[in-house]
């Protein structure tokens, strides 16, 4: 039988200048866009990231790998493993890292403005929770209309 701890994740988008955060429900299910914070070096994004997890009680880290278009390793994605890294050291927490290919452009596209980098977190954690609740059987809770069109039954 398989066992399900269902916990907060804290999800990274990392990049030179921003860093995009992230967090689920309570749960596990869900990812919400949290904080963008401006990186004047690793060690500040790390000291907020570490604020966030303790404030929230996230559980377990989703920093998002930038892959090239082949899968390979690129300069950015040593970087973002790095940091990660550090960022798992700093604040004792389990991490995952999870392909972000076209995270970044597909916010762009959405035109979500200052949240964009903490809208990127949210769909790489977001595509981390669906596969790893998808892998233990676990689907999202339909949502309940609100429109007026549905029932509640």
């Amino acid at each position: 039988m398989l066992r399900l701890l269902l916990m907060r994740y804290l999800g990274v988008d990392y990049g030179r200048k921003r860093m995009g955060v992230a967090l689920s429900d309570p749960e596990g299910r869900i990812a919400f866009p949290k904080r963008v914070i401006a990186l004047s070096s690793g060690e500040a994004g790390i000291a907020e990231a570490r604020e966030i997890a303790h404030a929230t009680g996230a559980e377990e880290l989703v920093v998002g790998l930038p892959l090239g278009l082949d899968g390979q390793e690129t300069e950015e994605s040593r970087r973002a493993r790095v940091f990660a890294k550090k960022l798992a050291n700093a604040l004792k927490l389990p991490i995952h890292l999870e392909n972000e290919i076209f995270t970044t452009r597909m916010v762009q596209s959405l035109g979500k403005g200052k949240m964009s980098d903490a809208s990127a977190a949210a769909i790489i954690l977001q595509s981390y929770l669906d596969r790893r609740n998808r892998e233990a059987g676990i689907r999202r809770r339909p949502r309940i209309p609100t429109n007026g069109w549905g029932s509640q039954s």
